[in-house]
C-alpha cells in the first residue's frame, strides 16, 4: 500500500494494542495499590490522542482521495468553475441570470430580490415557462440598485394564495472544496456553502 495507508494502519495498530494494555493493567492491578489516579489520567489523554490522530489521518485520505480524482472527475476540478445553485449573486451594473422553479398549478409567480441584510428591494412578475429571468438590478420604481450581493426568492401563488416559494439559482464560483459528514461541500465566492446535490448546472 502507499505511505498514507502504512503509517495509518500502523498507528491503527497502536491504538488496538493501547487499548489492550490499558484493560488488561486495569484488571489485573493489585486491589491493594490501584493504579496511581494521575497516571491513568495521563495514558487515557495519550488514548484519546491515539485515537484523534487515526480518525484526522482517516478523513485527510478521504479528502485526498476526492481531490486528486478519486471519483470520476475529481473535486479539484470543480474549484474556479462556476455553478448554477441557490445561493447569493454579486450584481456589479450587468444583469443578474436567475433560474426559476415555480411550483405546478401556480397562476402567479413573482421573483422576490433582497439584499444583503436580508430586505426585499425588489418583486417582478415572472413568466413560469420560461425557467429563468435575467434581473436588471432594478427595483420596482425602476431605479438601479446599488452594487452588491443580492439573493432570490421564487413564490408561486394561485389566486391570493401563496402555494409556496423556492430559492432561485444563481451562478457562483466555487472558491474552496471541503469535506462534511463525509460528503463533498461547495464553498462559493461571497461565502456560501452548497452541496453537490443542489447544484443544477456547471460551466
Amino acid at each position: 500500500g502507499t505511505r498514507s495507508e502504512s503509517s495509518s494502519n500502523e498507528l491503527a495498530g497502536d491504538f488496538e494494542t493501547f487499548l489492550k494494555l490499558l484493560t488488561s493493567q486495569m484488571r489485573n492491578q493489585d486491589p491493594l495499590k490501584p493504579m496511581d489516579s494521575t497516571e491513568f489520567v495521563a495514558q487515557l489523554a495519550n488514548f484519546s490522542g491515539v485515537e484523534q490522530q487515526v480518525r484526522s489521518n482517516d478523513r485527510l485520505d478521504q479528502i485526498y482521495t476526492l481531490l486528486a480524482g478519486g471519483n470520476a472527475e475529481g473535486m479539484a476540478s470543480w474549484i474556479g468553475r462556476e455553478v448554477r445553485a441557490p445561493g447569493k449573486a454579486e450584481f456589479a451594473g450587468n444583469p443578474v441570470d436567475v433560474g426559476i422553479t415555480p411550483v405546478a398549478d401556480a397562476d402567479r409567480t413573482l421573483l422576490v430580490i433582497r439584499n444583503d441584510f436580508d430586505q426585499i428591494v425588489a418583486r417582478r412578475s415572472l413568466d413560469a415557462a420560461d425557467g429563468r429571468m435575467s434581473w436588471d438590478g432594478r427595483n420596482a420604481s425602476g431605479a438601479e440598485l446599488p452594487h452588491g450581493t443580492y439573493s432570490f426568492t421564487v413564490e408561486s401563488y394561485r389566486g391570493d394564495a401563496l402555494l409556496g416559494s423556492q430559492p432561485g439559482t444563481v451562478f457562483s464560483k466555487v472558491t474552496e472544496v471541503r469535506l462534511a459528514d463525509g460528503a463533498p461541500q461547495l464553498i462559493l465566492a461571497g461565502g456560501g456553502t452548497v452541496a453537490l446535490d443542489a447544484v443544477t448546472s456547471i460551466r
